[in-house]
């Protein structure tokens, strides 16, 4: 009897490509081409799903020997085993039967057959002079020693076997160029990236915090695109520089531009001041960029790059201007609304603007409601130095109000509050770095300069928009949800950053949470219904510290400075500082911040949490497998030997991730990060 091979290597598509036969899965196809309708339960096999016309099947033990007893089933024509690509985690790979064949010029004719007869191969098409499409039947050898015998011969110069495989969320092509990586917001990989208002320097990857990210290029994957052209989102702003290549796109990215204030469709950025000198404001521009850019040659893109842009300009606020504006969105089939304005001093909305909103947020969209997302606004605290609620647009109990967070997940201190704050967004503030997006400059003969880019943007002016992008890519997903409908989704998939959530979930600073685009498009696919989500109990109140036993958890800080505040949050008081290395009693966990003594609490993100005796102590995340298996490694890279193989829904404790995103589950165990969702 053949010795069975378990690997194997030959080439394919010019280089040289590694497969390892699964050990629990096989995989059919019926002589009907469907699975027969009274199919009989199948001891130790269990079905998961059709790759084309094979059923893939998981064999709990003695794979070789249960595929022969399938292949002897009269409804099974073709029975074969699963193969995984050694450094690409998580994907099976069905040899289909057919080969690509193509012997070498000059071979006479007899000799090509000759071989093929030899392995009982069947020739289905004549591809070109000496190439072929063949396939095996019951007497060859399976489609993989087909190719591998077949290079060994030197008449033939490629042989290679067909596959079939189901595309993974990751097979998604993201959008590349010499700036993608510095937008930190759609993915936040925890390193440095280039400063591009200061060439030849970068921000440090201390400056980031792994996963501080809306999870935007997650939900492009899960989508396997960049959202619907159909989409169109109405940027409300005070103008907009539309030649410039973010705005510009294809040519049709921009609609309908209206200027409120003097009724032309001039929403150029210009505006001329006081004392008679021209200016020009870049604030539109770099949100509509934010929102739904176009992917132009330097790698900067928006939330939603194949939506569409309608931009308003309104850079005088009265009120016939904001309803004009408003009224122009809905009339001309705004699905969303972007607005990053407000008033200068807290004033109550007019009757008739207040009126106008809610028409809109209600009757748009044939009756669905727009989503309108208002900016907090960003001078918290005010120039009286008293803190600053939400107020005007941002208060409209039918909009969005959008808050902010950094790039080390905190909360951005700038942001206004209050129960109005639903939802917040990545943006700069505090250490956190600044969003990369496109602007204007003057050149130094007046005239605007184009093709120019920041990473210095933010505030909740960034934060708004990028909302509306995400919202693009949700109604992409699904067109008819209802403005209900989002706003539940995406309070219900935000991710319960920072802290000091009451007991429905909601702050007073974030709303809901950080947004999750990944989470919330997943759920719009499913057509809005969302599983509850435990909501945190509310942050409880510090009581008196006590004595720690002589047995508590102790903490390393690992930042070069910590600050120590007087409650489990950044909004409270600073009351001293400590600096890396030095070592503090962890006498109770209060949210994401830790009490080391009566008044004082430290963020638990820069605290190494060590036992009595010194050693570091493992953390508790956990976390879900989401692809059919993973294969656990001894070290953290494809090139370290499979040392087990995870199955889809496994939970495993993750005790620290690497810089590349591996996790460790155990003493030389690793896991590839792309395929664990954090529970």
């Amino acid at each position: 009897m053949a010795k069975k091979v378990n690997k194997t290597t030959f080439l394919y598509g010019g280089k040289e490509l590694s497969l390892s036969k699964s050990k629990t899965k096989a995989a059919v196809r019926y002589t009907s081409g469907l699975a027969p309708k009274k199919k009989g339960k199948r001891a130790g096999v269990v079905s998961q799903g059709f790759i084309r016309d094979f059923e893939v099947l998981d064999i709990k033990r003695g794979a070789d020997k249960k595929l022969d007893q399938l292949r002897a089933e009269p409804e099974v024509s073709v029975g074969t085993h699963v193969w995984h690509v050694d450094d690409l985690e998580g994907a099976d790979y069905i040899p289909t039967g057919y080969l690509y064949v193509e012997f070498k010029p000059g071979t006479p004719d007899d000799k090509q057959r000759e071989l093929m007869d030899a392995l009982n191969l069947n020739v289905r098409e004549i591809i070109g002079p000496d190439a072929y499409r063949v396939c095996t039947t019951p007497e060859s050898p399976n489609p993989i020693k087909c190719a591998v015998l077949l290079q060994r011969k030197r008449i033939v110069a490629i042989a290679e076997p067909e596959f079939a495989t189901s595309p993974m969320h990751g097979s998604f092509a993201q959008p590349g160029g010499n700036f993608a990586a510095t937008q930190w917001h759609l993915q936040n990989n925890a390193a440095q990236i280039p400063a591009i208002d200061f060439p030849g320097t970068a921000y440090a990857g201390t400056q980031f915090k792994r996963g501080a990210d809306a999870k935007v290029r997650e939900a492009w994957a899960f989508l396997q695109n960049l959202g619907s052209s159909n989409i169109k989102i109405a940027v409300i702003d005070t103008g907009f520089s539309i030649d410039h290549p973010q705005l510009r796109g294809d040519g049709t990215k921009v609609r309908n531009t209206f200027n409120a204030v003097n009724r032309s469709a001039d929403v150029s950025p210009w505006f001329q001041a006081r004392d008679g000198s021209w200016g020009i404001y870049d604030h539109g521009t770099s949100c509509a960029a934010v929102a739904a850019g176009a992917l132009d040659a330097q790698g900067v893109v928006g939330a939603a790059p194949n939506a569409r842009i309608i931009p308003i300009k309104l850079d005088v606020l009265s009120d016939d201007a904001i309803v004009k504006a408003f009224e122009h969105a809905l009339l001309n089939g705004a699905d969303i609304i972007s607005c990053s304005l407000g008033f200068p001093t807290p004033i109550q909305l007019s009757t008739w603007v207040y009126n106008t909103i809610q028409k809109v947020a209600r009757q748009g969209r044939g009756g669905l409601g727009v989503p309108i997302f208002i900016a907090a606004g960003n001078a918290n605290p005010a120039s009286n130095n008293q803190p600053r609620l939400v107020s005007d647009f941002a208060a409209h109990p039918d909009v969005i109000c959008v808050s902010a967070t950094n790039s080390l997940d905190e909360r951005s201190s700038y942001a206004f509050y209050g129960p109005n704050v639903f939802i917040a967004a990545p943006s700069n503030g505090n250490q956190g770095i600044g969003i990369t997006t496109a602007t204007i400059e003057l050149g130094a003969n007046g005239r605007s300069i184009l093709n120019t880019y920041t990473s210095r943007f933010g505030g909740t002016s960034s934060a708004t928009p990028l909302m509306a992008g995400i919202c693009a890519l949700l109604l992409s997903a699904n067109p008819g949800l209802s403005v209900t409908q989002l706003r539940s989704i995406l309070a219900q998939t935000a991710d319960k950053v920072v802290g000091g959530y009451d007991a429905n979930g909601r702050s007073q600073y974030l709303g809901y949470g950080r947004v999750n685009a990944l989470r919330a498009v997943q759920a719009a696919r499913q057509g809005g219904q969302v599983a509850p989500t435990p909501t945190p109990a509310p942050t409880p109140t510090p009581t008196p510290a006590t004595p720690p036993a002589a047995s508590s958890a102790r903490g390393k800080v690992i930042s070069q400075f910590l600050n120590v505040r007087s409650g489990a949050g950044t909004t409270f008081a600073k009351v001293a500082e400590l600096h890396q290395g030095d070592v503090v009693n962890l006498l109770e966990r209060v949210g994401s911040f830790w009490r080391i003594g009566q008044g004082q609490f430290v963020s638990a993100d820069y605290i190494q949490v060590i036992s009595s005796g010194g050693a570091a102590a493992p953390a508790t995340r956990k976390g879900r497998v989401t692809s059919p298996t993973l294969n656990v490694r001894s070290g953290a890279a494809v090139n370290f030997p499979k040392v087990a193989e995870l199955k889809q829904g496994n939970t495993v404790t993750i005790y620290e991730t690497s810089r590349d995103g591996w996790h460790r589950i155990g003493a030389n165990q690793w896991v590839l990060g792309n395929y664990i969702q954090i529970v």
